[in-house]
């Protein structure tokens, strides 16, 4: 059942009463123990910083580490007086010559370090993490087939989102996380949880671009960011060490997995008018020498959206364990089931021509302009009985080991199931005057099956002068497609509404089928062999040079299990770097890369529906420049993009549609990033994407080389806290993002107007009966702007009847969250 809140003063007294009943646990629960946080000169949270504890008459020694609230703590101490001392990298170490512990009582130290000396710059959390403190920059990729180099060395742009921005900015869907990484952007396709991600403007596949922990998984489904500790992008072509892809970018969600220290997180949350949430993230060592670990994620939330009646309920149990049987060998594994109803939300839109009118195949415009964004909380653009329902499974098992400090080797696999239950309403314009035929969409895949695997090898050797980042790796994955043994026979007519009077549908009287009589319609099966070598010279120059030997297969069956046909393929994807280094801090790259990529899915409807096409090859050509000098770490790139494009266009003449290979996508443009901290109490962290996106060779003398449907000119994003003077632990948050104008139709004769949108909020942090509570509020679009989250083409080669998408954007929202760390 949705919570039943329905003002600001129900949130607020139901807040005060959990502070009330927490803090009241922790009058009769304390122990003999010592807790507290730690912070850096600015005042921001200190991750990983090791803490010791010496018994003074014994010389007993205790110790943990900060986690990333920066909170440590020491249970179930004997009385007595300890030496507490607190050290990191770059900061001097802080020492408190005595402590008194009473027994049965429980002390606080709260500590703040000073820096090391005048020259050194503050990394408060290092690698993965991010940091307030230097703007959420992360300084390394996740170990893996990347290898080793910091992100400044790598010859491509990378932008990560880390553990602190996910959790400080209360995301909670890829597409609410994607905001924050200003490079990137998304189509969705059948809502706002079932969506493919994309850079420089080429959409995503289902399971070529993303991965978990570096392994292949699908995209197009639930995926709560609850669940990771990092999201990772490398923009443009990643083939060369990732395997067959295209040229959308590789997007990697790094789970959350066992901290060295115990770390105990319970969140409450409020969302919109009455969703609430309970979270509880978990994590420790146990055992002689922290031998086992653990990392749970437990969530529940339920409620009505921003639409009256709707519904949103998600579900999430995330478990990680690891066993190290030597100091250089950890075994890990992990399983997670993720629930999300959607129910009630606004349908899509679709516009497009006239058939009744159909002009000439050199005049194929749409007839039917897409109207100004209505409001999205206006009941009637959805159904309160229909949605989206889905359910993914995940689960992977590791090996990793470390040869040396400078060699690593890991191996595994990942396994995912993904059902989709799917009714959303598509509205059908059919005039200009904003009249639309509402429908229960139908037909689209009920079921995604995933197995995946990757294995490599990186090492650092130094000779001759010269020093070589080394990756050796192996990845592949087999991707398996379902579809109905009976399809239902088209779109289930609900009845005829206006934009501007949307109407409220009695459900149909007979239901949909529900992941039932389903057969598996295709199979993908692709490997790559990659080999990758940076070479970094004495002075000033380095090279890499990467390829994968990439074998792709695809078999199509009927609904019998008879394979009706498929092909196999196989290539080599190349890339190759030149880096100029002025400094360690600096770099200056020209790359080109070459790769060879999986076909498309056919869609629904067509002859070749739920079949994949033959592998395909994309080119890129890519100049940058980096650094990550303080108090601001740039990225600056030039690029340009070329692929085959394949689309629905007529079949022999009739009025069927194939799903073929029809032209070429040429994108070329500019991006910049940056991320820092200004006077110790501004910090930034935004980008900006100049990008121009055309069509050659479609055939159509009308469409030819015009700009691609949906995608803007201009689009940038730009986060914000500033740290209050004098309140510690008091910011204030701000994000400002813009989206330039998006061509409607196939020839550009349409265009809808570029949009922005503001969000504020703050977080407060304070320590409560030894407890670290962290209030955190922020109001997103704040002016209420509408606006179309998504425009997509339908039919880009203008010689088939369009039907052109479009998504509505999320209304003004508020999110609340307490959190509690012990």
């Amino acid at each position: 059942m949705p919570f039943p809140f329905s003002s600001f003063s129900r949130i607020a007294g139901v807040l005060a009463l959990t502070v009330w009943l927490l803090t009241g646990v922790g009058l009769f629960a304390q122990s003999s123990g010592l807790n507290g946080t730690l912070r850096d000169p600015d005042g921001s949270l200190v991750q990983g910083a090791s803490v010791t504890l010496i018994q003074t008459q014994t010389e007993a020694q205790f110790h943990a580490e900060s986690d990333e609230s920066g909170h440590f703590s020491f249970a179930s101490l004997p009385g007595g007086s300890y030496r507490l001392e607190a050290n990191k990298p770059g900061f001097s170490t802080i020492t408190i010559a005595a402590v008194m512990v009473s027994p049965g009582n429980s002390v606080q130290e709260n500590l703040t370090f000073k820096l090391s000396g005048s020259s050194t710059s503050v990394t408060v959390l290092a690698g993965l993490s991010g940091s307030t403190a230097n703007g959420y920059y992360v300084e390394s990729v996740d170990p893996g087939v990347l290898g080793t180099a910091p992100v400044v060395d790598q010859p491509y742009v990378i932008t990560e989102m880390s553990a602190q921005l996910i959790t400080n900015t209360q995301v909670k869907s890829f597409k609410e996380a994607m905001k924050y990484l200003p490079l990137v952007s998304y189509t969705e396709q059948q809502g706002p949880e079932i969506l493919r991600p994309a850079t420089r403007g080429f959409q995503g596949s289902i399971a070529q671009n993303t991965r978990m922990d570096g392994m292949a998984m699908a995209i197009t489904g639930g995926n709560p960011m609850e669940q990771y500790q990092d999201l990772q992008v490398e923009n443009g072509l990643g083939a060369a060490m990732y395997g067959p892809a295209n040229p959308s970018g590789m997007f990697d969600f790094i789970l959350k997995r066992p901290t060295e220290a115990r770390s105990n997180n319970v969140y409450l949350e409020q969302d919109s008018s009455s969703v609430g949430t309970a979270w509880l993230d978990s994590a420790g060592r146990l055992g002689p020498n922290k031998l086992f670990g653990y990392r749970s994620n437990l969530l529940y939330g339920d409620g009505t959206q921003f639409v009256e009646a709707s519904r949103l309920r998600r579900r999430l149990a995330m478990f990680a364990f690891d066993l190290r049987p030597t100091p250089a060998t950890t075994i890990d594994a992990h399983y997670s089931a993720y629930d999300i109803v959607q129910r009630g939300y606004p349908g899509w839109f679709t516009y497009g021509e006239n058939t009744a009118i159909k002009g000439t195949a050199q005049n194929p415009s749409p007839d039917f302009i897409l109207p100004t964004a209505p409001d999205p909380t206006r009941r009637g653009y959805g159904q309160a009985y229909a949605g989206v329902n889905l359910t993914t499974q995940s689960t992977s098992a590791r090996l990793l080991h470390d040869f040396s400090p400078n060699w690593h080797a890991m191996a595994g696999g990942l396994a995912q199931r993904l059902d989709r239950f799917i009714d959303t309403p598509v509205n059908v314009i059919s005039s200009n005057n904003g009249d639309y035929k509402s429908s229960l969409a139908t037909g689209f895949a009920p079921r995604f099956g995933v197995e995946s695997d990757l294995g490599y090898i990186t090492g650092l050797v130094n000779r001759w002068g010269f020093r070589q980042d080394v990756v050796v790796a192996s990845q592949g994955y087999r991707f398996n497609q379902y579809g109905y043994v009976a399809p239902p026979a088209g779109n289930v007519l609900l009845g005829m509404a206006n934009i501007h009077a949307p109407v409220i549908f009695a459900p149909p009287a007979s239901g949909l089928p529900r992941n039932t009589n389903i057969y598996q319609s295709s199979v993908v099966h692709q490997q790559g062999f990659s080999l990758a070598d940076l070479i970094t010279l004495k002075k000033f120059f380095a090279v890499r040079l990467a390829a994968s030997q990439d074998w792709i297969g695809v078999d199509n069956y009927s609904s019998s299990n008879t394979r009706t046909g498929g092909s196999n393929k196989n290539g080599i994807s190349p890339s190759a770097s030149v880096m100029f280094k002025p400094t360690a801090s600096m770099t200056a790259y020209v790359t080109y890369a070459s790769s060879l990529q999986q076909g498309d899915i056919a869609p629904g409807g067509t002859v070749n529906a739920n079949q994949s096409l033959a592998p395909y090859r994309s080119k890129e050509w890519e100049l940058g420049y980096k650094t990550d000098m303080h108090p601001i770490s740039l990225t600056a790139a030039l690029f340009r993009l070329q692929r085959p494009f394949a689309n629905t266009v007529a079949y022999n003449g009739g009025p069927q549609t194939i799903f073929k290979i029809v032209g070429e996508q040429v994108n070329y443009g500019a991006e910049i990033s940056g991320q820092g901290t200004l006077f110790h109490r501004l910090l930034l962290d935004g980008g900006f994407t100049a990008l121009n996106a055309r069509l050659n060779d479609t055939g159509v003398q009308a469409t030819d080389g015009k700009r691609f449907v949906g995608i803007p000119g201009y689009h940038s994003n730009l986060y914000s806290e500033y740290r209050v003077p004098g309140v510690e632990s008091l910011s204030f948050t701000g994000d400002w993002q813009f989206t330039g104008q998006r061509p409607q139709d196939d020839e550009n004769l349409h265009t809808t107007s570029g949009f922005n949108t503001f969000d504020f909020g703050f977080r407060y942090s304070h320590s409560i009966f030894e407890k670290l509570a962290t209030l955190r509020f922020t109001c997103n679009n704040i002016t209420n702007t509408r606006y179309y989250s998504t425009i997509a083409a339908g039919d880009i080669t203008g010689t088939n009847a369009s039907s052109n998408t479009a998504h509505l954007g999320a209304p003004r929202t508020i999110s609340t969250s307490l959190q509690f760390s012990f």
